[in-house]
């Protein structure tokens, strides 16, 4: 993970042999690594939401429902709820939203894993609004990422969530909407870090060209979509290269 952060290669080596490793051990811990290398790299646009990667995270479940134990079991459905709603199909997105959901209240009822609460309950909002009910989870939405940021997770949750964020705000298009969202892209951009972060790169890139676009900028936004499009291929980010050639 550390290696596709900064863009650094040998990264889809990393995660096949540690999936490897893992399925070898004991359930918690494949249903962890499972967790980790699917679920953060499709939230963060590394890895497609593809039949494959549906597939293993099936099976770490199937493998956690088998162990018995509450923290596997919840580790599992959080990461297929997350690949879920990044398909395409409505069905599949709806099956993610209603686990998502139900895993929200496992966490808070239990008191389990609350450090991911923020960004599933970001995720959860954002179908919600693809629902039509925009005006009543931005704020719940805002909320989520703005706790994300007070916890120090602004340059890990908090990139796709703001990413998340902006693309909803620049959607529902209200009054307000765009310099709060121009803010938000603004925000990720100051977070004092080391050169190289690459994650925050690409979805700066990314939101720019989506927040020129919401401006008219027509000759912005083809640059900034250009850039973004070159820079997912260089890095083989397949999550980014598919809602790259997604953009218009």
């Amino acid at each position: 993970m550390a290696r596709y952060f900064l863009g650094r290669p040998g990264w889809g080596d990393d995660l096949r042999h540690g999936l490897a490793m893992a399925r070898s051990a004991d359930p918690l811990s494949y249903a962890t690594v499972a967790a980790w290398v699917s679920g953060v790299g499709i939230v963060a646009g590394v890895l497609r939401p593809d039949e494959r990667a549906v597939d293993e995270i099936e099976d770490a479940l199937r493998i956690a429902e088998r162990s018995g134990d509450d923290l596997t079991l919840t580790f599992a459905r959080l990461t297929l709820g997350l690949a879920l709603v990044h398909r395409q199909m409505a069905t599949e997105r709806d099956r993610g939203h209603k686990l998502l959901a139900e895993v929200s209240e496992v966490l808070l009822r239990r008191g389990l894993i609350l450090a991911e609460l923020p960004i599933l309950n970001v995720y959860v909002a954002r179908e919600r609004a693809r629902r039509g009910d925009r005006d009543e989870v931005v704020p719940l939405m805002r909320a989520a990422v703005d706790h994300i940021v007070r916890q120090g997770q602004l340059l890990q949750w908090g990139i796709p969530g703001t990413g998340v964020l902006v693309e909803t705000l620049l959607e529902r298009g209200a009054e307000g909407d765009v310099a709060e969202a121009e803010a938000a892209i603004e925000r990720l951009a100051a977070a004092p870090a080391d050169e190289g972060l690459v994650m925050r790169e690409i979805w700066l890139l990314r939101l720019r060209a989506l927040l020129a676009r919401a401006h008219g900028d027509a000759a912005a936004y083809a640059q900034l979509r250009d850039r973004y499009r070159d820079m997912a291929r260089t890095l083989g980010f397949e999550g980014h290269i598919a809602w790259a050639e997604a953009m218009p």
